[in-house]
Order: C-alpha cells, then sequence, then structure tokens
C-alpha cells in the first residue's frame, strides 16, 4: 500500500474507523503506535496519551498476560512485510480472550515501508466454539468407545468400514485392521442371513431412511454371534453417501427366545384343546356382550325418554292446573269487571247531578268536597277502570297461552293451529325476549301464511318450538354480550318465524307444512352440526343444558311425524331450523 495513494481527507478516515467495531491502530515501521481508534482504547482499557509510542504488541501489559511469540512480529517489522497471527491473554484472571492481528505495511514511493495499518478482530466466541466443540467430540468419543456397543461408519458404496470402535475386537476376536478390509463384513455375515441384509441395503437406495436388522456374525472362535444392527443412512443432495450404525450383542437375549420358543411350543401343545374350548367359549360370551350392550343401550334410550317425558307430563299438568286456578279468579274479576265500570259511572252521574240541584253545599260539606278532591276523582276512575279491564285481560292472554302450551301431557293426535302454539310459546318466553342493560329487545319477526290446521301431538310439537326458540335466545344472548349496547341497536337481534305449506310433494296427496326458525347469530360449525341431534351432546357450560332438547325434538318431529328436522347454518352468520311434518301424519306412528 502506498502513503501517495491514500488521498481520502484524514476526518473522513477518523470517521469511518470510530463507526467500526474492529480495532485498528497506525504505527511506524517499527510497531510503535502513532495513532488508535476508539475501539482499541477500549480494549486496551489504556488512554491514547499512554498508547502513543508504545510497541503496540506489549500494550496489553503483563496484567493481560501477554502470549505470542514476538520475534516472528519483528523479524516482519524488519522485512517491512504483512504479518498475521492470533493473540490470546487473559484480563483480572478472567475467561481467555482472543484477537485476530492483521498488519499491512505502508510503502513510500520507493516501496519502503514507512508505517503499518493494523487491524484486531476479535475472535474469542469463535476460538471459545472451538474448544467447546472439541470438548464435546471428546467426550462423545470416551463415551462411545465406554458403552458395550460398538459404533461404526462405512461408505455407502462399497459397504467397506470407515470406522469401527476399539469394542469390536472384545465382542469377535479380530484385531480391529482386518474390519477394515474389502469385503470383511460380507464373508463373516451368515450365509443364510445374508440375502437378508443385503436386501435391507438395496430398500435404501429406492428411498427408505434408518432401519434396524438383526443377523449372525461369525467370531475369530467360530461361534456364531447374533447382533442387532442399528442403521443410520446419511444423504447429501438426496444422495446416500454413508452409513453409521451401532452394532449391540444379542446373543444372550437370542437364546432366552429360543428356549421361550421351546417351551411356549410345548406349552402350546397341551393347551390346545383348552385354547379351542376358550376360543368358543369367548365367542360366545363377546356375542352375549353385543346383545346386552345393544339392550343396555336401548334401555338407557326409553329411560332417557320415560323420564323426559315424565317431566313434560308433570309440566303439562301444573301448568294447566295453574292456568285453571289462575283463570277463575280473573275471570270472576273480569266480568264483575264490567258491572263496576256501569255502577261507577252511574254513581259519578248520580253525584253530578246532585251537584248541579244542590249548587250551594254547606261550608262543612265544601270542605270535604274540596278535601276529597272530587274532580280529580271524576276524572281518573274512568282511566283507573280501563287499566284494570286491560290487566285482567292481559291476564286471560297469559292464561290462555299457558293453557295451549300445557297439551304436552296430552297423547292424542288432535287437529291445531300451528301459530297458536308457536305464539303460547312465545308469550312464555317473553320475559327472555326483554331489553336488559345489556341489550335491547330482542326481535320476533313473523311471517305466517295461511295455514290449515294440523293433526299432530300438539303439546309435544309445543315443545319442539320451546327447545328451537330457546337455543335461539340463547345463541343471541352469547353474540350481544361480546358487543356494545349501540352495536345492539345498530344489528338488532332477531328471531324469524315462517310457515308456509308445500304442495309439491309428488309421491303424497297430503301436503307438508314448514315452519322455519332462524336467528342472525353467531352460527355454529360444522362439526357441531353434525352433532346437534345427539342425545347428551351440548355446547353449553354445566348446569344450562343437558343435551336432550334437539334431540327429543329431533325425535317427536321424524318419528312421532314422520316429518324432517333439519339444521342450515353458516359459522358467524346465523342458525335456521326447518320442522316439516305432513299436514295429516300416520296415526300409527303418532300413538307411539
Amino acid at each position: 500500500m502506498l502513503a501517495d495513494s491514500i488521498d481520502l481527507p484524514l476526518t473522513m478516515l477518523n470517521a469511518l474507523a470510530e463507526r467500526t467495531d474492529l480495532l485498528m491502530i497506525l504505527t511506524d515501521r517499527n510497531g510503535r503506535i502513532q495513532w488508535a481508534n476508539s475501539a482499541f482504547i477500549r480494549h486496551t482499557v489504556l488512554t491514547i496519551e499512554q498508547l502513543i509510542g508504545q510497541r503496540f504488541f506489549t500494550v496489553f501489559g503483563s496484567d493481560y498476560k501477554l502470549h505470542i511469540q514476538q520475534t516472528y512480529i519483528r523479524e516482519q517489522l524488519l522485512k517491512g512485510e504483512s504479518f498475521k497471527f492470533e493473540l490470546s491473554y487473559t484480563y483480572d484472571n478472567s475467561i481467555e480472550n482472543w484477537l485476530l492481528i492483521d498488519g499491512q505495511p505502508i510503502s513510500n514511493a520507493e516501496g519502503i515501508a514507512i508505517q503499518y495499518a493494523v487491524i484486531a478482530t476479535d475472535i474469542t466466541l469463535r476460538k471459545h466454539t472451538e474448544q467447546n466443540l472439541e470438548q464435546t467430540r471428546q467426550r462423545l468419543k470416551r463415551l462411545v468407545e465406554s458403552v458395550k456397543l460398538v459404533p461404526w461408519e462405512a461408505d455407502a458404496v462399497t459397504h467397506q468400514f470407515t470406522y469401527l470402535g476399539p469394542q469390536v475386537e472384545d465382542l469377535f476376536g479380530y484385531d480391529i485392521e482386518q474390519w477394515y478390509e474389502p469385503h470383511f463384513w460380507h464373508q463373516h455375515i451368515h450365509p443364510e442371513d445374508l440375502p437378508h441384509v443385503l436386501n435391507h441395503l438395496q430398500t435404501v437406495l429406492l428411498g427408505q431412511d434408518n432401519f434396524i436388522i438383526e443377523y449372525r456374525l461369525l467370531a475369530v472362535n467360530g461361534n456364531w454371534i447374533w447382533v442387532k444392527d442399528i442403521v443410520t443412512v446419511v444423504r447429501e443432495q438426496g444422495k446416500v453417501v454413508q452409513f453409521i450404525g451401532f452394532l449391540i450383542d444379542i446373543s444372550e437375549r437370542k437364546q432366552a427366545e429360543l428356549s421361550l420358543k421351546k417351551a411356549l411350543n410345548r406349552l402350546a401343545k397341551a393347551n390346545h384343546k383348552l385354547e379351542t374350548r376358550v376360543e368358543q367359549r369367548t365367542l360366545a360370551l363377546s356375542q352375549e356382550k353385543e346383545k346386552l350392550e345393544q339392550t343396555l343401550q336401548q334401555l338407557q334410550k326409553t329411560q332417557t325418554q320415560l323420564i323426559q317425558n315424565e317431566k313434560m307430563s308433570s309440566l303439562g299438568q301444573l301448568v294447566a292446573g295453574i292456568a285453571h286456578e289462575i283463570n277463575n279468579p280473573v275471570n270472576f274479576i273480569h266480568g264483575n269487571l264490567g258491572h263496576i265500570v256501569e255502577y261507577s259511572y252511574l254513581l259519578l252521574n248520580l253525584l253530578q247531578s246532585y251537584q248541579r240541584e244542590y249548587y250551594k253545599p254547606s261550608l262543612k260539606l265544601q270542605a270535604e268536597i274540596e278535601n276529597a278532591d272530587f274532580d280529580f276523582i271524576l276524572e281518573d276512575l274512568p282511566k283507573l277502570l280501563t287499566s284494570m279491564e286491560v290487566g285482567t285481560n292481559r291476564i286471560r292472554e297469559i292464561v290462555l297461552s299457558l293453557r295451549n302450551f300445557s297439551r304436552l301431557d296430552e297423547a292424542e293426535v288432535k287437529e291445531v293451529n300451528i301459530h297458536e302454539g308457536i305464539d303460547s310459546t312465545l308469550m312464555i318466553l317473553q320475559n327472555r325476549l326483554k331489553a336488559t342493560s345489556v341489550h335491547p329487545d330482542i326481535k320476533v319477526v313473523k311471517q305466517y301464511a295461511n295455514l290449515p290446521l294440523v293433526e299432530c301431538l300438539a303439546g309435544q310439537l309445543n315443545q319442539v318450538f320451546m327447545n328451537i326458540l330457546a337455543n335461539a335466545i340463547d345463541a343471541l344472548e352469547e353474540r350481544d354480550q361480546k358487543r356494545s349496547y349501540q352495536e345492539c341497536e345498530n344489528n338488532p337481534s332477531t328471531i324469524t318465524i315462517c310457515t308456509e305449506i308445500d304442495n309439491s310433494e309428488k309421491d303424497s296427496s297430503i301436503p307438508l307444512i314448514i315452519i322455519r326458525i332462524a336467528d342472525n347469530g353467531l352460527g355454529i360449525s360444522e362439526e357441531i352440526k353434525n352433532r346437534l341431534f345427539d342425545p347428551f351432546f351440548t355446547t353449553k357450560t354445566v348446569g344450562k343444558g343437558t343435551g336432550l332438547g334437539l334431540s327429543i325434538s329431533y325425535q317427536i318431529v321424524v318419528e312421532r311425524h314422520q316429518g324432517k328436522l333439519e339444521c342450515y347454518s353458516t359459522f358467524g352468520e346465523g342458525t335456521e331450523f326447518v320442522i316439516s311434518i305432513p299436514q295429516q301424519p300416520i296415526r300409527k306412528a303418532a300413538d307411539s
């Protein structure tokens, strides 16, 4: 490097040197430091004033326990030639540090070295990594050679060993050098096992990677030793280049297996008749077990249905009883309310006529009239009577809904108005549809067709409506809990109920009655949809669902009304249940 060729401004060189982690110094031709960058100064823990004028290979001092060949450096400096070496040192008895020193002479126009540019790179991490790898390699070697296994490496083409553990001499008795001879391994495999071994090696070329094989090798004393060979295939760019593995002496195990095999053969002959009898008995027991399992499943299913039917029957009787008990006093009140209204108006008219005829009441009577606020009573009493009439009408509507829904315990097929059953169910669920602090009202949209009366088990269909509508409300409440009140108002939760009559069935003259109940909730996944009608399947938390509602609904619609109960849902977009029943189902099935 010529000094004249360096035409970069000194400030620019300084700026570049200060921005690097490399240790950089400039020395004279004798190695005395003339300039050093900040990285070098930090590394030596000296000031620039202390560094200037010192030979660069001595600046670390005795505290660093510097170990280098100073003779080599002096010779290179005298020759004016470049030098490169690794330097190790310690500081304050800490870990050993390493630097890679690279010095290049700077020559004048005559080619004489006048200065040296020296760059030092910290290679401590690399050196420690190399040392750790070597220590690990030595530990692994000692470990492998200490176990009772024979580690080996072999060429993938010639199958000639390239490495064998020293344990091979103890196991087979041959000198280890003999194993490296060509074909030595092949020649010492038992003739009966050789095709099997070669076949495994051939499968490697067809794509198999690792395998385990057992075969016999001939020892120096003439005995055949059983070994297990655990082989790993090494590939480079898809090509097999090497085999590595372990040989394990399994002679004792093989001998034990042979003894066990002989004993088992004797035992097998002795127990042949007994095994035959056991197999026959086992087959009979297995068949009996299957029958018992089927019977148990049927009993469990029947028990579940009976329990649910008993519950719903009791509920129907309870609701009917409550409705009856409420209906009698309500009818009494409602019936007499008309007379009360009539009598009240007569009394009011009489009092007004009395006021007109006796327009000068006594002071005492006048005070009582003012104290009673007679004018307010004249105005408010008709309103109170009207409110009472509205209230009793509302109670009568609720009682009627309860009586309609209480058909749950009816077991005979009757002609009913499907819409009345739906409306009765909605009336019972009205409290769950009302607004709360979390969400506004859940809207119900009815799109009723002009349906004829339908022959069905009315109470059981009401149970189906109850299950589906309650599930829809649960789904909408779950979604609304994750939304703000404003979001609920902007996109309100809605249940849409549509009915229609379908005369398109070619194979039947009986029309189908279609009831669609849809919500705009979160929808359900395909996996859950496939299990909706399974008994005891539920996605609700413990205590909120039994998993029987939709299963029983399916039985009511499909088995007792020869209809269909289908679910359509897109996850994130809502769910629709479609109930299809014939207007006049087969009575035999309904009676079952």
